[in-house]
């Protein structure tokens, strides 16, 4: 009996593993997306302002949790704002206001003040995994033979989602990255290649979209098998009304950039430490992006 009330004390006590977390003051307001899974922060400023309080508090939070990556996605006038504070501006995601576009500020949290940057190293990697994933996307066809796209449940996608995530950290979380968001799953596969699933996170207000991959694809079929299901995504965001999407993924993982470009995506950034890799380690992230319409409804290729 005793053990069985510690098990149940012990359940309620394990956190989730996203949570909202709110800091307000007389001239500051500010909300953490506090990701435990991937051990990473995104802040959304409800009150521009080069405040110290603000690097402190997300420090102080970042530290407790073993929070290794913040970001924050702001206007253009205010990224000195948080360069101030000790951010570094990392990327642009064209289109994700609608109609001006969000500047990508992040942080890596360490001894130091001063954030870690991506090396010359990692950047010029960077670019040659793209320069291949070029080479190898003239060769993707507009129609690819055997591949299966299917609109997936939500119940189905976090099973695998939860499955993969237990072996160890997978490649897409699938957890809220916006406040008030919608979700939309597929599940893709060709020619008898392990299924994987695709998500994207939208929100109407903003007509932004994350879009997440489950797993990286380690074979060729495996990555026809996610160009596909982000070709036909990128349809289903449009039609939504969806202006920009967005992913990050690692900078040198040739088959998911070959992925990307081959779904229209382009690098318009680069991040220090932006993922997670299997192993538990930190990779410098490649910010891909795509602008799927304008504000006005004009349709982009």
């Amino acid at each position: 009996m005793v053990q069985a009330k510690a098990a149940a004390a012990k359940r309620t006590k394990k956190k989730p593993n996203v949570e909202e977390l709110y800091f307000r003051s007389d001239s500051a307001y500010l909300c953490l997306l506090l990701n435990r899974r991937t051990r990473s922060i995104r802040v959304v400023d409800f009150r521009a302002g080069a405040l110290p309080a603000k690097r402190l508090y997300i420090q102080s939070v970042a530290t407790e949790e073993k929070v290794e990556k913040v970001i924050t996605l702001v206007e253009k006038d205010e990224v000195s704002s948080w360069t101030r504070v000790g951010f570094v501006r990392e990327g642009t995601i064209p289109g994700f206001y609608k109609r001006s576009d969000g500047h990508l500020c992040g942080c890596v949290i360490g001894d130091k003040t001063a954030s870690v940057e991506v090396s010359d190293a990692n950047a010029k990697l960077a670019e040659r995994t793209i320069n291949a994933a070029k080479k190898a996307a003239k060769d993707i066809p507009e129609k690819i033979k055997g591949a299966s796209v299917r609109s997936a449940s939500e119940k189905d996608a976090l099973s695998a989602r939860d499955a993969a995530w237990r072996k160890g950290p997978a490649f897409g979380a699938f957890d809220m990255f916006g406040r008030d968001a919608q979700r939309v799953y597929y599940d893709a596969s060709v020619r008898r290649s392990k299924t994987n699933y695709i998500s994207a996170e939208f929100q109407d207000c903003f007509g932004h979209a994350l879009v997440e991959i489950l797993r990286l694809p380690t074979t060729d079929n495996e990555t026809l098998a996610v160009i596909a299901a982000l070709r036909t995504l990128g349809d289903d965001l449009r039609e939504r009304g969806i202006v920009s999407a967005f992913a990050f993924a690692p900078h040198d993982n040739v088959e998911i950039s070959t992925a990307f470009v081959a779904a229209g995506y382009r690098k318009t950034g680069l991040l220090a430490q932006g993922v997670l890799n299997s192993d538990d380690t930190r990779s410098d992230a490649i910010l891909w992006t795509r602008k799927l319409a304008s504000a006005t409804g004009e349709e982009y290729e």
